[in-house]
């Protein structure tokens, strides 16, 4: 018995052992950037937490942080409500916006000066209050919209949305197939066709707790992923093809979105990564998603900005409009787009002449 026992320890101690050998090996290999890969909290300081009641996912309020990559080293200044902004009155007696969106809208690895809204903002002299975030859907931007942003006076709404990932972000049944996935904690509604129903995905204590410490849980993760994407090859790029179910949820979460916003200005801002650009030169004309979308909001008060056919009109720069180390937008993605969104925008949306009804 005694035997066993001490076998049993020597065995776990190996395990112990070979467990931080790896952690270390792994530690390492990133520093050295042989291994492209991220420290465990992707060296993000504690700005996104994952515990959010309703969100899934939210900024930790009142914080000061560095967002750090192998490409970008930037501060976040996050405000008393969670937003990365800064802070903003409830009441105001001029036009503003607020702005929606995922990782892209938030401005992931660009300074807040050098992002979309901020941008929009030091054009056009309206504030534009970013409640952008990243790890979002489009699902929970509309809980935001309605438990949060919709608390502030606004007259506008800007909604990026990014088809690469935003389809994936509302569907439950997938994200569950993907062991890869960073689903963590997320809101959902499920069902085939409408009504859905909501459902809260929580992700279990022992998972969250490798995810934010441990460097081969990542590595296995990225494994599966890498692999994954190798079996299934290059992956289409959604603003061509994507489900019918997909975009019948979509358009119903877009449609309770119109219906939170009480008869304000609306606008769709369809973003890009360098997939969707690559498949846009390959397949140039209109694409079936922005076709799809502009049919759905001809008969509501909401306009669509799509940035595939803008932003590929000059591929000579399109390298430059992603961060060399993730497919993010750099600060010349941000301008250009910025650029895009003020040319579509400056007439009948942002124009002062005839306010919207407020509600």
């Amino acid at each position: 018995m005694r035997r066993k026992l001490l076998a049993g320890m020597a065995g776990m101690g190996v395990g112990i052992a070979v467990v931080l050998g790896l952690e270390l090996g792994l530690w390492a290999a990133i520093e050295a950037e042989i291994l492209e890969m991220a420290h465990p909290g992707g060296g993000t300081a504690g700005i996104w937490q994952g515990q959010h009641p309703e969100f899934g996912v939210w900024h930790a309020p009142n914080l000061e942080a560095r967002h750090t990559s192998r490409c970008f080293d930037v501060a976040y200044r996050i405000n008393s409500v969670g937003a990365r902004d800064r802070e903003r009155s409830h009441r105001a007696a001029g036009f503003r916006a607020v702005v929606l969106g995922d990782s892209f809208t938030e401005g992931w690895g660009v300074e807040e000066p050098a992002r979309l809204s901020n941008l929009l903002e030091t054009a056009t002299g309206i504030e534009h209050l970013n409640f952008a975030m990243a790890h979002f859907g489009t699902y929970q931007e509309l809980l935001l919209y309605q438990k949060l942003a919709s608390q502030y006076d606004h007259e506008m709404l800007l909604v990026g949305i990014v088809p690469a990932n935003d389809f994936l972000d509302i569907d439950y049944d997938t994200a569950l197939e993907m062991s890869w996935y960073e689903h963590r904690y997320r809101p959902y509604l499920v069902g085939v066709v409408a009504p859905y129903s909501h459902l809260d995905h929580i992700e279990p204590g022992w998972r969250r707790w490798l995810r934010l410490h441990s460097h081969t849980f990542h590595a296995v993760r990225l494994a599966l992923r890498n692999q994954a994407l190798r079996s299934a090859g290059p992956a289409p790029s959604r603003f061509y093809e994507f489900s019918e179910a997909g975009a019948r949820r979509l358009e119903t979460i877009l449609g309770m979105l119109v219906e939170a916003a009480r008869g304000k200005r609306i606008a769709l801002i369809l973003m890009p990564t360098a997939a969707d650009l690559q498949d846009y030169t390959r397949s140039p004309g209109p694409d079936p998603l922005s076709v799809r979308l502009a049919r759905w909001a001809s008969d509501r008060n909401v306009h669509i900005v799509n940035l595939l056919s803008a932003m590929a009109n000059d591929m000579r720069r399109a390298e430059g409009y992603f961060h060399p180390c993730d497919f993010h937008w750099s600060a010349l993605g941000n301008r250009v787009a910025a650029d895009y969104v003020l040319s579509a925008l400056r007439t009948g949306f942002y124009a002062s002449e005839g306010d919207p009804d407020q509600g």
